[in-house]
């Protein structure tokens, strides 16, 4: 894993220690810390078929050309374009039929002066061919074939290394491997390659009122929704996911749970306790593993209460990268994304595209906001002209599940708007 900037983590703890409790970092400052510390695991080499959505951890070179040898795109006849320059649909040209080459094995035919072959697509051409004519643009009458079409020179045929030549380029590092790679590599005849693979992540929900969901619910309890939430969103995009069920609001009983998991995951993320009342323990507890503390805070919102260090690798086990939650459901779901998907990227070793906030809209109705932190605004966005229409759904809550539910857009109202005004322009990303 790349050594993180020390310089940067000086700074964060420095500015943690002295500053008052209410001290936040920015949500750009959060997203720069996060960068600069987590890396790429560790390549392995896996089999072709579980390499799909991986990170490629070398640079490949092509083995051989693709095509490997000219071949005919489409059934039809392998003929010279030379006999048929003045071949038509009213004056067709009869060539002589030499034979048959089929896929799967070189053609041990040649061509001589108003001859044909009939061939199957990709099958490798025969000598002396230069063309090849669709079937449909013919007629055979026994040993001979009309052809009522002027071929242009090298109609039909696949030359040789059209698509790659031997010893070229074929895939950069860092790029996921897509079906479309995944087939690439194959058609080099690669049955295995060496990737960044996906990290796995502990999820652990705490709460002394959380019930496992299809058991007895008991007055003053609810039932553990951030623990499902949060496993589906990972394993949607590709992370191993080990449930640590719940703990309640007791540090013993956190510890225990998330022991198991903290030399054996990469990612520790514990949602709930992260915060500053009486009954909130995780940070206490991520230091009793020897948490180094990366920062805690972020101007946002929902998701304020967010913590974020390294828990170092044990006598038996390696280290995690950890992450405390906000309890509430939406705060959580949006920390994920906005946050914790960043450095699981970064884990996996993938070279990042396009921000996730490209698009934009003008809101449709006012929206009240915190001067002090940048909101995420749940909207169900429509096309609208040239533009999209974001209707900001109102009320919002960081605990209202159902509402979030009826937004299929997350906008972002940047650090200092203080209001969405009707009209304005807000960046936003699809709630996938």
């Amino acid at each position: 894993m790349r050594a993180p900037d020390l310089s940067v983590g000086v700074r964060c703890a420095f500015f943690i220690e002295d500053a008052e409790d209410d001290a936040m970092i920015t949500p750009e400052e959060a997203l720069a810390l996060i960068t600069s510390h987590v890396g790429p695991l560790p390549p392995c080499k896996v089999p072709l078929a579980d390499a799909v959505g991986c990170a490629l951890a070398e640079p490949l070179v092509a083995r051989l050309d693709l095509p490997p040898f000219d071949n005919s795109a489409m059934d039809g006849y392998a003929v010279r374009a030379a006999d048929l320059a003045d071949a038509s649909r009213e004056a067709p040209v009869s060539l002589r039929l030499r034979g048959e080459a089929p896929a799967g094995r070189p053609s041990s035919l040649a061509l001589a002066q108003r001859e044909a072959v009939r061939i199957l697509t990709g099958a490798p051409l025969p000598d002396g061919a230069d063309a090849v004519v669709m079937q449909e643009k013919t007629e055979r009458e026994g040993e001979c074939v009309k052809v009522f079409v002027a071929p242009l020179l090298g109609a039909n045929i696949r030359p040789r290394g059209e698509d790659v030549k031997a010893q070229t380029p074929l895939l950069a590092a860092g790029g996921s491997l897509r079906p479309y790679e995944i087939g690439l590599l194959a058609s080099q005849g690669i049955a295995e390659v060496e990737v960044v693979p996906w990290p796995t992540a502990a999820v652990l929900a705490t709460g002394s009122e959380l019930t496992a969901p299809g058991t007895q619910l008991e007055p003053g309890r609810i039932y553990n929704s951030n623990g499902p939430a949060l496993g589906a969103a990972l394993r949607r995009w590709g992370v191993t996911v080990r449930d640590l069920g719940t703990a309640p609001d007791d540090p013993v009983a956190m510890a225990s749970a998330l022991r198991p998991a903290v030399g054996a995951c990469d990612l520790v993320l514990v949602a709930g306790g992260v915060s500053v009342g009486d009954y909130d323990y995780t940070r206490s507890v991520f230091q009793s593993f020897g948490f180094d503390e990366v920062f805690y805070k972020v101007a946002v919102k929902p998701g304020k209460p967010l913590l974020f260090g390294r828990i170092p690798a044990g006598k038996s086990g390696r280290g995690a990268w950890a992450f405390g939650l906000p309890g509430n459901p939406l705060s959580a779901l949006v920390s994920l994304e906005e946050f914790v998907r960043p450095a699981i990227e970064r884990m996996r070793g993938v070279t990042l595209a396009q921000p996730s906030y490209h698009l934009h809209g003008r809101a449709l109705n006012a929206y009240p906001l915190p001067k002090d932190r940048q909101q995420f605004l749940f909207c169900r966005a429509t096309a609208k002209g040239d533009v999209f229409a974001l209707d900001v759904i109102r009320p919002q809550g960081s605990a209202m599940s159902k509402m979030a539910t009826g937004a299929n857009a997350l906008a972002v109202a940047r650090l200092g708007m203080g209001v969405v005004r009707e009209g304005d322009l807000l960046p936003f990303r699809w709630l996938k």
